[in-house]
């Protein structure tokens, strides 16, 4: 455990990677006072050479934090497609200046006016210039706009690579939800290996309890929660009995969601 300037505080700084669909792929606990992104290729070299082969199309998502050339050059190289967040800085800036005008008319109470502009741009460590899509947004009752910036190597057009990349915002959910309720943050022993290991064992937990919401539960209008299901299925009451190398879970038959339970289980009715 360090101390981390950003939030104030002694404490780990943990590293993930998931699916858009939020599977788990890798989990790393690293010392509280690295860079947001050390570690980054070691931990999605794997996984590219796991993966890579089986879709044709593979895309990085990533924060600013991420914002590095080496993780560009070994995307390039893998014919991965990333989309990765820019700070902004003087330089784009100033290419963006020119775009930023007021539009005529008053932008509408609800929502914004959005623009979309695409720009070349070669920092001082990049080895050549990158494709930066930038999002423009007019909100009503505001006197400038907001801008934030993405360098990618897509060939999309810039509305949808914006799109692609606010698609890693679910990811942070799922984050969130490994945080509150499996206590991914919970690192209160003393060697860093046994946190370390408390910590992917809570991201395994993540993910079996994941895979029973994509697959399993049907019927809820809404997508349940990973505290729905711990304190609905995992804490419900019921008797589990060993037998003839067999596991039996017993559940009352007025239990309303024991249709969960026959799904998960593979039962018919």
């Amino acid at each position: 455990m360090a101390y981390n300037g950003h939030f104030g505080k002694n404490c780990f700084h943990p590293l993930f990677c998931f699916t858009s669909d939020g599977d788990g792929l890798a989990a790393k606990l690293r010392p509280g006072n690295v860079h947001s992104a050390n570690g980054t290729l070691d931990l999605i070299k794997p996984i590219v050479i796991r993966h890579r082969k089986k879709f044709n199309l593979f895309w990085l998502r990533g924060g600013s934090a991420f914002a590095h050339p080496d993780t560009y050059k070994y995307c390039e190289a893998n014919r991965i497609t990333y989309f990765i967040r820019l700070r902004e800085n003087a330089v784009l800036t100033k290419l963006i200046k020119p775009h930023l005008q007021r539009r005529v008319g008053r932008p509408p109470k609800n929502g914004a006016q959005v623009k979309y502009v695409d720009l070349e741009y070669q920092a001082g460590s990049w080895d050549r210039p990158r494709r930066v899509t930038a999002k423009i947004e007019w909100h009503f009752g505001e006197l400038f706009p907001w801008y934030y910036f993405i360098v990618t190597n897509s060939r999309l057009p810039a509305g949808k690579v914006v799109e692609v990349y606010n698609g890693r915002g679910d990811v942070e959910n799922r984050i969130e939800e490994g945080k509150n309720t499996l206590r991914w943050d919970k690192t209160s022993c003393h060697r860093f290996a046994a946190n370390e290991a408390r910590l992917k064992m809570g991201f395994l937990a993540y993910n079996l309890l994941h895979l029973i919401r994509r697959f399993y539960l049907w019927g809820e209008d809404t997508r349940p929660s990973i505290e729905w299901i711990i304190t609905r299925l995992v804490k419900a009451g019921a008797r589990i009995v060993y037998h003839a190398r067999y596991w039996y879970v017993h559940v009352a038959s007025a239990f309303p969601l024991g249709h969960h339970y026959r799904a998960v289980l593979g039962w018919q009715y």
